[in-house]
């Protein structure tokens, strides 16, 4: 494997540390521990016998066979890390595959001077000093000046504009591996048209969320949730009423793993929320009060529906799960009660995303809801509901549950994998109802899509169950702060969908999203899915 591989091998088991240097704040620790685990990494094609006794899990062990064996250790761990810093920037959170991987990597966009100036002199000036020949050949002098005016070419080099196409857009097919050739960006292949005209509508579909049997504050619902739960009402931002609230945050950089009990405050990189328009610099907090169990405030909204789930997946490989327990009012602010789970149902800390919508359609079912009707275990119909719009659905409770949904032309199915409280968000368009905010939804069973800007995103199916969808231009030029995405499987089969990974930073303003699909069982399945996409004004 190139050292680039090796690096990129490295980081895809190593999600607090790609977490990191994705939100550039990784320290030379960061480095050095992802160097340690590319040392393994190359030192497993060296055929040391002492080294293949060690269980493969136990990375520990390993790593300390390898930098005290003759045979293992790498020649220079020092240029072994700076190596590793060098590259690790333009490879986190990119493709697997090697030719879409370093596109991404020779668009990413410039991070400071010392990534692109001064290490590569520097490391013409190591060649220089250290081969003392080099000297008197004019060659190798025209090379570096070559190297160096391309440097400044890049740094140079100015940003891409926005394009504003069309405000509707028709879905695009899923394309499979072996019929399109891989790259960046593969041709478009169309889908059915989206009708413009608005979504069949019902009682609910008033912009005021159905309110549930058990939509009162502290009851219990189907999935034994203990947590407190807001009568449900739309929601509604403290300082603005006049526009409907929503906010998102994802955790980042091991801050799903803090001390019990210790308040944090979420990276501001990775969140926003509509008190900003109002000048109030508050940001969402977590408190962390056990394994798996979190306390996540979100400053100045209340009421709304809420949806959460695992975010950026690095090195969980397997279907782990998070989902909103309920939510409760705190003074000015939203109290969202959020649990992690492995794939046997127990808790686990896990990275997740959090995101509150207000305004539009919506159904939080809590053991029974105004026009929702239980055809069976797990099974249910939102008979207000239903059209050619767009629905995400997430799961509510104590207990591991995962939902789908199903948009018909009069209603919208919704199957758990048990009896479960779930909550509901429908739109025709965004998902928070802001047009004034860039936002995508997408549906692949359907064929059916939405984008502010009228693009439609090249859907790519990479391996059994795992996809690629990719913007162009929906995404922030100015990174950040990042945006936030939702998915849940979508469609009649018994499947569920988690993110894997995005990226709106390498290559801005394009946004990969990377989903991964199982079946009941947790293998790797093919899988319809919904999408929802939402950033920052």
């Amino acid at each position: 494997m190139t050292s680039e591989s090796l690096v990129a091998a490295a980081l895809d088991t190593m999600p607090e540390q790609r977490q990191a240097i994705a939100d550039g704040v990784a320290t030379e620790e960061t480095y050095e521990a992802v160097a340690g685990r590319v040392a393994v990494l190359e030192a497993l094609g060296k055929g040391c016998a002492g080294l293949a006794e060690i269980d493969a899990e136990d990375l520990g062990l390993m790593q300390q066979h390898v930098f005290t064996c003759a045979l293992c250790k790498p020649a220079d761990p020092k240029r072994l890390r700076e190596r590793v810093e060098y590259i690790a920037p333009g490879l986190v959170a990119v493709p697997d595959d090697e030719e879409r991987r370093w596109l991404a990597f020779l668009n990413s966009p410039v991070r400071t001077v010392s990534d692109v100036v001064t290490r590569p002199v520097r490391a013409l000036t190591d060649l220089v000093t250290k081969n003392s020949a080099v000297l008197t050949d004019p060659h190798v002098w025209k090379a570096a000046a070559a190297v160096v005016g391309f440097v400044v070419f890049l740094v140079a080099m100015p940003s891409s504009e926005r394009v504003e196409p069309p405000t509707r857009n028709e879905a695009q097919a899923v394309t499979d591996p072996t019929e399109t050739p891989p790259g960046n960006t593969p041709p478009p292949v169309a889908g059915p048209s989206v009708s413009a005209a608005p979504p069949a509508t019902g009682t609910n579909a008033t912009g005021t969320n159905a309110t549930g049997v058990n939509g009162t504050t502290g009851t219990t619902g189907t999935n034994g949730t203990t947590k407190a739960d807001d009568p449900v009402t739309g929601g509604t931002s403290t300082e603005d009423k006049k526009i409907g609230a929503w906010a998102y945050a994802t955790t980042s950089m091991g801050q799903y793993d803090q001390a019990v009990g210790q308040e944090v405050e979420l990276n501001p990189r990775w969140q926003w929320g509509t008190w900003r328009r109002n000048g109030i610099e508050r940001y969402v907090t977590l408190i962390r009060q056990g394994e798996g169990d979190y306390v996540v405030r979100v400053p100045e909204v209340s009421g709304g529906t809420v949806h959460a789930e695992l975010s950026l997946g690095w090195g969980y490989y397997q279907p782990f799960s998070c989902q909103t327990e309920g939510t409760r009012a705190d003074g000015r602010d939203l109290l969202v009660d959020v649990a992690c789970f492995n794939p046997n149902g127990t808790r686990k800390n896990l990275p997740f995303t959090v995101v509150f919508v207000s305004d539009g359609p919506a159904v939080r079912y809590r053991g029974g809801a105004s026009g929702v009707v239980r055809t069976g275990t797990g099974q249910y119909e939102v008979t207000t509901l239903g059209g050619n719009g767009f629905a995400m659905v997430s799961p509510v409770g104590q207990y591991q549950a995962r939902c789908r949904s199903t948009v018909e032309a009069t209603r919208i199915k919704v199957a758990c994998d048990t009896d479960s409280d779930w909550n509901l968000t429908y739109t025709s368009n965004a998902i928070h109802h802001d047009l004034s905010a860039p936002a995508a939804s997408l549906e692949t069973g359907s064929n059916r899509s939405w984008s502010s800007n009228g693009e439609t995103p090249t859907v790519t199916r990479t391996a059994v169950g795992r996809y690629d969808v990719q913007y162009k231009s929906i995404g922030n030029p100015k990174v950040w702060p990042g945006e936030a995405v939702l998915v849940s499987a979508s469609g009649p089969e018994p499947r569920y969908c988690r993110i894997w990974a995005w990226n709106g930073y390498s290559y801005p303003p394009g946004v990969l999203v990377q989903v991964y699909c199982f079946d009941q069982a947790g293998a790797a399945a093919d899988a319809t899915f919904a999408l929802a996409y939402l950033r920052s004004p």
